[in-house]
């Protein structure tokens, strides 16, 4: 079952709109959504801002009136949001709400991928620095290299451990 976040200035549509989401198999949530769902009144200041706060962590759709679609899309350049009319069939309403969720998975994981990216880059560059060191007290790099590596091994740490206290100058 998909979680869509929903928000629908229209209180009048709004019991409508959740019912038919459910019958579809979404499952309207507060929080920890897959998906967003906006029916803003343009006229109310923030809706935006709520829209591309979820659109950082995951899909979101924003349905309007067909001569507001150019102003939403203008506010929302950028974001990934996608910005349908309010006549829109509900079948591709719910086509669009799935895509938009299986986009913020892939989005999810891609970020994930992006973090141990990083943070295997910023271990690499401290042994690399680490070694410098090293071969500034008088090892040669391949020297440099085997002790940060027996070090490793023989005080089971990471590379990356031993060659903080390197540059921390814990370690001859």
């Amino acid at each position: 079952m998909i979680r869509i976040l929903l928000r629908c200035d229209y209180l009048s549509l709004l019991p409508k709109l959740q019912e038919k989401l459910e019958k579809s198999g979404f499952l309207p949530v507060e929080d920890g959504e897959d998906a967003a769902l906006f029916v803003p009144q343009l006229s109310r200041s923030g809706w935006e801002k709520e829209v591309l706060a979820c659109t950082a962590r995951g899909g979101a759709v924003v349905i309007v009136r067909k001569e507001n679609i150019p102003e939403a899309e203008r506010l929302l350049k950028g974001s990934g949001a996608a910005v349908l009319p309010h006549d829109v069939p509900f079948p591709v309403l719910a086509g669009v709400l799935q895509a938009e969720a299986k986009a913020g998975e892939r989005l999810f994981a891609v970020c994930g991928e992006i973090d141990r990216l990083r943070e295997r880059l910023e271990s690499e560059k401290l042994v690399h620095r680490a070694k410098l060191t090293l071969m500034e007290r008088g090892m040669n790099e391949e020297e440099a290299h085997r002790f940060l590596e027996k070090q490793a091994m023989d005080r089971r740490l990471s590379r990356r451990a031993v060659a903080e206290e390197v540059l921390k100058e814990r370690v001859p």
